[in-house]
């Protein structure tokens, strides 16, 4: 098999040769990676020829690049089979990514010496990401009628139930279908108004089905999130346990039902003031979990841009990225703005999503938590409050809206049955 900038030349040829491989060499490479300069040229002009519509020939090539007759007549002579297009492909890729990381450690060694140990690290893994982006780009991501049409059957033909990551809430898991891997859920709500109590028991429900969940908090600890889970685990008032009045028999029932849930659920918290998605895809490395939830996305750490609306956009992005990348479902909290408390009508609408609306966008589901006024109700015992969740965008089905109990108090939400809406 060729090498080297044979290879780069018999790509060419290809080109010229077969009009049947143009579009699957001009998806895969840019000029910029063929290393030879005259090579360069010459693929900048056959890539201008065909989106231009006009045929890629010798002379055609010849007539825009006169002085290049003598290197155009070499190209067809460096294809030994047109069966090798693919591997004439890779060689130029392998080349070029080697140059690339080759020049890039070039020029972290060259600062190295006014860089921290951690911001040389941190070059080297921007490195290593970007190479990883590479590799996925350069796997085939494109497929004929005929290939979709056979993985569309095969996976309708599986048994595989583990595509959605189911909750219980049979009337949101049967408008939903559950969370679908590879989708973002945005859940919103004002300020404490449920949203966190009703992401912990959407956790927690997927946990217990057998679903690797991972929590990424940065308003609340570790610690104050356990006991919001032990008072719903063991229906003991929140209040007593965050002021720690529980009797011995109170503390052994909590406990007991955490040691049980332990052992039959798979659940990891993440608690950090400030995360971003690169910590994110770190832990998803290291946990390798089916579902994530981010709590939540108006304060994870953003890029350095100006514009805080068009950065917390491009988290959102890269979250979205992040899903399918790693097969994954994500529910990110997001904050409701204060427009609604104006409003006559409280119903929530897809405008109320604070911030940017690159979520509402990226964003396969999108629920807003919307519980009843409850500023002048104490709730003790068995006291509930009504709360709708609104789902108002589905991707993969219609909206609706969903009708609970929620009690505060056990930081629980109950759904109530027969009681799917669909629009």
């Amino acid at each position: 098999m060729i090498q080297g900038i044979d290879a780069e030349m018999a790509v060419i040829g290809c080109m010229v040769i077969d009009p049947d491989l143009r579009p699957k060499i001009i998806d895969k490479l840019a000029p910029e990676m063929f290393e030879h300069p005259k090579l360069h040229k010459i693929f900048e002009t056959a890539t201008d020829l065909y989106w231009s519509s006009q045929q890629i020939t010798y002379t055609a090539l010849a007539d825009k690049l006169p002085s290049y007759r003598e290197d155009l007549i070499k190209m067809s002579q460096r294809v030994e089979t047109l069966s090798a297009c693919d591997q004439y492909i890779q060689i130029v890729i392998d080349r070029w990514r080697i140059r690339t990381m080759k020049n890039a450690l070039k020029n972290i060694l060259a600062q190295a010496d006014f860089k921290t140990a951690d911001e040389s690290v941190e070059l080297m893994r921007t490195l290593v990401g970007k190479q990883d982006e590479i590799a996925k780009m350069d796997s085939d991501a494109s497929a004929s009628f005929a290939e979709a049409a056979q993985k569309f059957t095969d996976w309708l033909k599986s048994n595989d139930a583990q595509n959605t990551i189911k909750t219980g809430f049979r009337s949101m898991d049967s408008a939903m279908g559950g969370f679908l891997r590879q989708s973002v859920t945005a859940l919103c709500a004002r300020s404490g108004h449920g949203k966190t109590d009703f992401a912990l028991n959407l956790a927690l429900r997927m946990a217990k089905n057998g679903f690797k969940v991972q929590y990424f908090t940065m308003e609340m600890t570790t610690n104050q999130l356990m006991q919001r889970i032990a008072a719903q685990m063991a229906h003991i008032d929140g209040n007593l346990i965050r002021d720690k009045k529980l009797s011995a028999g109170e503390i052994s029932d909590v406990d007991m039902v955490l040691k049980a849930f332990e052992s039959a659920g798979k659940i990891n918290f993440v608690d950090d003031a400030k995360i971003s998605t690169k910590v994110i895809r770190r832990y998803i490395e290291l946990f390798r979990p089916d579902a994530i939830f981010v709590d939540h996305i108006g304060i994870m750490e953003r890029p350095n841009v100006k514009d805080q609306y068009h950065a917390l956009g491009m988290v959102s992005n890269e979250l979205k990225q992040i899903a399918k990348e790693n097969n994954i479902a994500i529910v990110e909290l997001v904050q409701m703005n204060r427009q609604i408390e104006g409003r006559k009508d409280k119903t929530p609408n897809l405008g109320d999503i604070r911030e940017s609306g690159d979520i509402e966008q990226d964003a396969d589901y999108v629920m807003f938590v919307q519980p009843e006024d409850i500023t002048d109700r104490q709730l003790t015992g068995e006291a509930w409050a009504d709360a709708m969740i609104y789902l108002l965008k589905n991707r993969h089905g219609r909206p609706g809206t969903f009708q609970f109990h929620w009690q505060p108090q056990y930081h629980t939400f109950i759904e109530v049955e027969n009681n799917y809406q669909g629009e």
